[in-house]
């Protein structure tokens, strides 16, 4: 229950990081500020889905430090984002 507890919360974290990334983005193109928000979501939590996922099938555990790499992949990500889109601007 403590594994679920902490990737709940830390995916949490992601959505909020994903979201504040695409929300600009997404209003210079045309797109419907919710539908930019849901988009950024889906694709966070499925990015550190796929990575926790990858972890799994190669011991068939969860281990901190492979919970750890999956969330630090995708939040580097999106702080690469979020500074493009600053960029761009």
């Amino acid at each position: 229950m403590k594994v679920a507890s902490i990737i709940f919360k830390r995916t949490i974290a992601l959505v909020i990081l994903k979201v504040s990334a695409v929300l600009a983005a997404g209003s210079i193109g045309g797109v419907e500020l919710w539908q930019s928000a849901l988009i950024a979501a889906f694709v966070g939590i499925m990015e550190v889905a796929e990575s926790l996922a990858r972890a799994y099938v190669v011991d068939g555990k969860l281990d901190e430090d492979e919970i750890n790499v999956a969330f630090a992949s995708s939040a580097e990500a999106a702080l690469a984002e979020t500074k493009k889109s600053k960029i761009s601007e």
